[in-house]
């Protein structure tokens, strides 16, 4: 099998389990709805929550925000002030809202569905704006908006997120992309982001 039917036929076995599941998260208890993205079949979001560039009391955009796994551990590990978690499935809002209330964190994050930054107040201004973005270019024909997690034609979002997202960072704040190498090389991403004009860096890479 390629590396694209792998990842696409365990994107299918993460929605054959029983839901809700529940599952323990950096130590942490969470409760995973139906059609949202699984951090227990795709592990990258444990990668990434630890090596976020983040300080005590800072802010963060957690884009494409799934169950909220991301938002929620950085707010406790890193000690931030406030976090914003986007995304474009409903479930997933639905999801990250229920444990949100789990870990009694209602009055230091806040959800909102939005389309990359379509919903997101112009005036919101972040330390750090991170998107654990979709792996493949190209499009899934299913009613299933899971598939956004993973499919993204063009790079169209990806561009979006990068060029628009200038404009949320406090000063000295970062965007940083989340991707595997398993379908967008370092070399492509290094192409996108200097074609749109932006310095690129890498701040950490799994082995």
């Amino acid at each position: 099998m390629s590396n694209f039917e792998i990842i696409e036929k365990a994107l299918e076995n993460s929605q054959q389990a029983p839901f809700p599941q529940i599952f323990t998260f950096k130590e942490n208890k969470f409760v995973l709805y139906k059609h949202v993205f699984s951090p227990i079949f795709f592990k990258g979001s444990s990668v990434y929550v630890e090596h976020l560039p983040l300080k005590e009391n800072q802010s963060m955009l957690d884009m494409g925000c799934g169950c909220g796994v991301i938002g929620i551990t950085a707010l406790k590990k890193y000690k931030l002030k406030h976090v914003l978690c986007a995304d474009i499935n409903g479930y997933a809002i639905r999801n990250t809202k229920r444990n949100i209330k789990l870990h009694n964190l209602e009055n230091h994050i806040t959800v909102v569905l939005s389309d990359v930054f379509s919903n997101i107040n112009k005036s919101e201004k972040f330390d750090l704006v991170f998107w654990n973005a979709p792996y493949f270019d190209g499009e899934k024909e299913s009613d299933s908006v899971l598939y956004k997690s993973m499919y993204d034609k063009n790079y169209k979002s990806i561009k979006k997120f990068i060029i628009e997202g200038q404009s949320y960072l406090n000063p000295g704040g970062k965007i940083m992309l989340g991707f595997s190498s398993t379908n967008f090389s370092l070399e492509r991403a290094r192409a996108l982001i200097k074609k749109i004009g932006y310095d690129f860096e890498i701040y950490f890479q799994a082995t």
